[in-house]
C-alpha cells in the first residue's frame, strides 16, 4: 500500500506541476518489461505512473529515475527502449522546421492542421467541405472534412454510404493527425486520375476528423509532450488540481468495465458518466446523425495493429469473420508499401480489455464496420516517433483506407 500511495503522490505532483510550467523528462527512460504472471503485470502497473503499452506478457513503461529504482528494488529489469526521454522530446522539437515545403515531414500545430484543412476545402469546393462538429472542454472547435462529389448540394446524400476516419483521441499520439490529413489530401489529388478514388468519392461520403482532442494536443505542444487525456478540470486531490478524462474510455458501450479507471488521476479515467465530455458527446451526436454510416476507423498509436470489436470483453463480436476478412485485406495493403507488418485481431484478445472505447460504440450502437488502427512503431520510439517516419506511415496506411472504402461500396458488408 505504501508503494501505491507513493505512485499516487508522484502522479498528482506531476499533474499539478504541468499546470504551471513545461514538464521536463530528463532522466526518464522507457523500459520494456516481460512479466511471468498476471500478478507481476498488476504489480508493475501499480508501481509506475505511465504505462505506454501492455500486450500479453510485455509492458512498456515510461519511468522517472525514482520509479526506475523502485522497480529494480522490486526485482524487475527490462530492455531500455528509450534511454533519455527528455533528449528524445527535445530532438522532436528541434526538427519542427519545414522540410521540402511538405505538410507531412514535420508535426504540425493545431492551427496549422486546421489551416491545411481549410486550404484543401477552399481550393477544392466540388470535392471537399469543412465544417465544425462541436467544441472541446476549452471551447476549441473540432473540425471535419467531408469528401464527396458536389458536397455543397446536399447536407447528406442518403444514397451514398458514409465512412468516418478520426484521429487524436489521445493527445500524445502525434502521428495520428497527419495520417488522417494525408488521406484527405491524397484522395483529392488522385480523384482526376485514379479510377478507384473517383468511384469512391462519387459513390460514398468520406468524413475525416484529424483531431478529436484539440485541447490535449495543444497541451502536448506547450506543456507536457506525453499528456494523454482531455483537459477537463476534475477537482482537487490532496489539495492539488487534477485534470483530464480518457476520451477512449468515455463512450457508452461497455462503459465502466474492466480496462478503465474510476480514479481521476489515472490515464484511463473514464469520466463521471458516458459522454460526460464534450468531445465524445458532440462526436457521437454527429455520428448518430449520419443516416448511412457503414464503416469507421479510430486512429491511434503505437504497436502496429489493426483491431476490431470487442474491446470490453474477450467474446468475439457478431460478424467476426467479416472483420477478419477486411482486417486481413487492410493488413496486406499496408505491408505492400514499405514492408511493415500490422497484426490484426479483436481488441481484447489481441491487445487488452478496454471498456468504453469508440470502436465498440460505433459497431455496437451504430452497426457500422469499425476498426482501430495502432500505427508505427512497435516500441523503439513509441509515442515519440521521429518526423522522418511521418510520410512513410501515411503512405502505408493510405491503401488500407482505400481497401475499407472498397468494402464499404458493397451493398451489404455483412455478406
Amino acid at each position: 500500500m505504501r508503494r501505491i500511495m507513493g505512485v499516487l503522490v508522484l502522479c498528482l505532483t506531476l499533474v499539478w506541476a504541468v499546470q504551471a510550467q513545461e514538464v521536463k523528462y530528463d532522466g526518464y527512460q522507457v523500459w520494456r518489461i516481460t512479466v511471468r504472471t498476471p500478478a507481476e503485470r498488476e504489480q508493475v502497473q501499480q508501481l509506475v505512473r505511465d504505462v505506454w503499452m501492455v500486450r500479453g506478457s510485455t509492458i512498456d513503461v515510461c519511468l522517472s529515475p525514482d520509479e526506475q529504482e523502485t522497480l529494480r528494488k522490486a526485482g524487475f529489469t527490462g530492455e531500455v527502449l528509450i534511454p533519455d526521454v527528455g533528449a528524445r522530446i527535445r530532438q522532436q522539437k528541434s526538427e519542427f522546421a519545414p522540410q521540402d515545403g511538405s505538410l507531412f515531414t514535420r508535426y504540425l500545430t493545431l492551427n496549422e492542421i486546421y489551416a491545411a484543412m481549410r486550404q484543401l476545402a477552399d481550393q477544392n469546393p466540388r470535392l471537399v467541405q469543412m465544417f465544425e462538429i462541436g467544441r472541446s472542454i476549452e471551447n476549441r472547435p473540432i473540425y471535419a472534412l467531408r469528401l464527396t462529389r458536389e458536397p455543397r448540394r446536399a447536407r447528406v446524400y442518403r444514397d451514398r454510404p458514409q465512412v468516418v476516419i478520426n484521429a487524436m483521441q489521445h493527445a500524445r499520439e502525434w502521428i495520428t493527425p497527419p495520417v488522417a490529413l494525408y488521406f484527405a489530401y491524397r484522395l483529392v489529388a488522385e480523384y482526376p486520375t485514379n479510377t478507384q478514388v473517383r468511384e469512391a468519392l462519387d459513390r460514398l461520403e468520406v468524413y475525416v476528423v484529424p483531431v478529436v482532442n484539440p485541447d490535449g494536443y495543444v497541451f502536448t505542444h506547450t506543456t507536457n509532450r506525453l499528456w494523454r487525456k482531455n483537459r477537463r478540470y476534475i477537482g482537487r486531490v490532496f489539495n492539488q488540481p487534477v485534470y483530464g478524462v480518457d476520451l477512449n474510455r468515455n463512450w457508452s458501450y461497455g462503459w465502466g468495465g474492466e480496462g478503465s479507471s474510476g480514479q481521476p488521476w489515472s490515464d484511463t479515467y473514464r469520466g463521471s458518466a458516458p459522454f460526460s465530455e464534450p468531445e465524445t458527446y458532440w462526436l457521437s451526436r454527429w455520428m448518430l446523425s449520419l443516416p448511412t454510416l457503414r464503416a469507421h476507423v479510430d486512429v491511434h498509436s503505437y504497436s502496429q495493429l489493426i483491431l476490431w470489436p470487442w474491446g470490453y470483453t474477450t467474446d468475439l463480436a457478431p460478424f467476426n469473420g467479416v472483420f477478419e476478412r477486411v482486417g486481413q485485406a487492410m493488413q496486406t495493403a499496408i505491408q505492400s508499401v514499405h514492408g511493415q507488418f500490422y497484426i490484426a485481431g479483436p481488441i481484447a484478445p489481441t491487445l487488452y480489455i478496454a471498456s468504453g472505447g469508440m470502436t465498440d460504440w460505433v459497431f455496437g450502437a451504430r452497426g457500422a464496420l469499425s476498426f482501430t488502427y495502432e500505427l508505427r512503431d512497435t516500441g523503439q520510439y513509441g509515442f515519440l516517433l521521429p518526423p522522418d517516419q511521418i510520410l512513410p506511415t501515411c503512405e502505408e496506411v493510405y491503401p488500407a483506407f482505400l481497401e475499407l472504402l472498397r468494402w464499404t461500396r458493397q451493398r451489404d458488408w455483412r455478406e
